[in-house]
């Protein structure tokens, strides 16, 4: 009975997601700035409790693709761009902001965590204003089973199996199933080491 409900609210979130999600796919094209896709994603991300995490998860599976069911994202996360590849049994807590990235399996993203390109910003010249300066996306790398703690900010690539502690900040890539903290974060120990 409770498989079949999940079905059913499944199928409903897809009907009731699809006047957003439908246009926002269609417009892949010709969005290169992505602000259809982040129009959508900024709708989705205000609807509250379980529903929303019904909408969420039809609205990124029609437009980010991956596998049914789509991740769970809780309220108040918005992707930036829709180029974000996202695996099966992806968990995102509240008021994430997510950027060009590729999340694996099994990851868990606690709330307030950031994940963006390092040089999305070019800044080294004086003479122009740092908004007309430019800048790089880079897709960022969430390795398979990953665990960002909550607030935390990803700037480089995080290894399968690695922790971020809360509130570190990712400056260099991280080793599969490392542990990492601090600011900038470096390497505390490995999992299953003993301390």
């Amino acid at each position: 009975m409770r498989s079949a409900i999940k079905r059913l609210s499944n199928l409903l979130s897809l009907l009731l997601v699809s006047p957003i999600a439908v246009p926002v796919l269609l417009s892949a094209r010709w969005d290169s700035g992505d602000k259809v896709f982040q129009f959508g994603s900024h709708v989705m991300s205000i609807f509250p409790g379980i529903p929303g995490e019904y909408l969420r998860r039809a609205f990124y599976w029609v437009t980010l693709g991956g596998e049914w069911p789509g991740p769970t994202v809780l309220f108040g996360t918005i992707f930036a761009q829709r180029d974000t590849h996202i695996g099966r049994e992806v968990y995102i807590g509240a008021f994430c902001n997510i950027g060009s990235c590729t999340i694996e399996n099994d990851v868990l993203i606690g709330s307030n965590v950031i994940i963006a390109s390092p040089k999305m910003h070019l800044f080294d010249r004086l003479d122009v204003p740092i908004r007309h300066q430019g800048g790089e996306i880079v897709d960022i790398s969430i390795g398979q089973g990953a665990w960002l703690g909550n607030g935390c900010v990803v700037l480089n690539n995080v290894g399968d199996g690695a922790v971020v502690a809360a509130g570190a900040v990712i400056v260099n890539d991280c080793e599969s199933n490392g542990i990492y903290g601090g600011n900038p974060a470096r390497l505390i120990r490995m999992r299953g080491a003993k301390t």
